[in-house]
C-alpha cells in the first residue's frame, strides 16, 4: 500500500497487512500536513445478550456491617512498587511513525527511513538566461550527486525542459558521430551507408535524435508500466520521464568513438536505476525488477520471432 502526502507528494510503501486495524491518520514528516490515508468501515454495535448471568444482589447493610467486623479494619491500598506504566495511546491517532516502522526487510528499512531533501527544480529549469552555464552545472550535479539530485526532483512543472536537456546531449552525440563519419573513423549509419560522406553526416544530425527520442518515450512508458505493476509509482509518469531524461547524462561519453558506447550504456543503466529509485522513493528490489523484466521480455520476444521465422 502506497501512503502519499496529498500536499507535497512524499510517500512510503508499507505492507497493509501490518497496519493497525484502526490506523487512518498520518502526519507527513516533510511538510507536517496531517491527512487521512484510508477509510475504515465503522464497527457494528453488538447488543448484549439476554443469556448473561444477572448481577448478584447487594448485601443488606446489617449483613455487610457484620462481615466488615469479622474481617477486621480495612487496610489502605499500598501504591505499587516501580514506575507506573502510562496508558497506551489509541491506534486511531497519528501513526506516521508506526507506518515508518513497518518494514519488509532490512533493505526496505534503509530506503524508507532515508532522508529526502525538500523538492527543488534543477538549475536548468529555474533560470531564464545563462542556459549554457545552467546546463553545465545541472549536468555536473547529476553525475556528482545523483542521490540528492533525484531525491529533490519535483513534479508538476512539465516535461519540456527535461526533454530539452536530453536533446542537447543527444545532439552533441550526433554531431560528434557525424564528424567521426566524415573522418572515416566510424562506419556510417545503416540507413545512410549508400550516400556520400557529407550527406551521411547531415542526415545523422537529424535521424539520430529522432531515433533516440522515440526510444526514450517507449522506454519511459514501459518502465512506468512496471513501476505501477509493482506499486512503486509515487510521482506519476512525469516523475518517471524526469528520471529517464536526466539519467541520460552519461550518454555524453559516446562522443568518444568505440569505447564511449559501452561506457555510456553502463552509465545510463546505473543512473537510471538511481533516478527511478530516488524520484519515486522505491526500493532496490522494485527498481531492479522494473529494469530487468523488460530486458527479459525483449529477449523472449526476439527468440520467439526468430523461431517463428525459421532463423534457428
Amino acid at each position: 500500500m502506497n501512503i502519499i502526502c496529498p500536499k507535497c507528494g512524499f510517500g512510503r510503501t508499507v505492507n497493509e497487512e501490518k497496519l493497525p486495524p484502526k490506523a487512518v491518520m498520518a502526519t507527513c514528516p516533510k511538510c507536517r500536513n496531517r491527512f487521512k490515508f484510508r477509510e475504515i468501515a465503522p464497527l457494528e454495535h453488538i447488543e448484549p445478550t439476554t443469556d448473561s448471568p444477572l448481577p448478584a444482589p447487594a448485601l443488606a447493610p446489617e449483613n455487610q456491617g457484620t462481615q466488615e467486623e469479622a474481617q477486621g479494619p480495612v487496610q489502605p491500598e499500598q501504591a505499587p512498587h516501580g514506575p507506573v506504566e502510562s496508558p497506551t495511546p489509541p491506534h486511531d491517532e497519528d501513526l506516521w511513525n508506526e507506518l515508518a516502522a513497518l518494514k519488509e526487510d532490512e533493505e526496505e528499512d534503509d530506503s524508507q527511513a532515508e532522508y529526502r531533501p525538500e523538492p527543488s527544480l534543477p538549475l536548468w529549469e529555474r533560470v531564464s538566461s545563462g542556459y549554457p552555464r545552467a546546463f553545465a552545472q545541472t549536468f555536473l550535479e547529476v553525475l556528482a550527486n545523483p542521490k540528492a539530485f533525484f531525491s529533490a526532483m519535483p513534479v508538476g512543472y512539465g516535461m519540456v525542459k527535461p526533454l530539452l536537456f536530453f536533446l542537447i546531449i543527444v545532439q552533441a552525440v550526433a554531431l560528434s558521430q557525424s564528424i567521426w563519419q566524415l573522418l572515416g573513423i566510424i562506419p556510417p549509419n545503416a540507413l545512410t551507408e549508400n550516400l556520400d560522406n557529407t550527406l551521411q553526416a547531415a542526415l545523422s544530425l537529424i535521424l539520430y535524435p529522432i531515433e533516440v527520442c522515440i526510444f526514450l518515450f517507449l522506454d519511459t512508458a514501459m518502465n512506468h508500466f512496471f513501476l505501477r505493476l509493482f506499486k512503486a509509482d509515487t510521482k506519476g509518469f512525469e516523475g518517471t520521464f524526469r528520471a529517464e531524461t536526466y539519467s541520460a547524462a552519461p550518454m555524453l561519453l559516446m562522443i568518444v568513438p568505440y569505447i564511449g558506447l559501452p561506457l555510456a550504456m553502463i552509465g545510463v543503466v546505473v543512473y537510471k536505476f538511481l533516478g527511478l529509485r530516488h524520484v519515486h522513493g522505491a526500493t532496490n528490489k522494485q527498481v531492479l525488477a522494473v529494469l530487468i523484466l523488460p530486458m527479459l521480455l525483449a529477449i523472449t520476444v526476439a527468440i520467439v520471432l526468430t523461431l517463428l521465422t525459421g532463423g534457428i
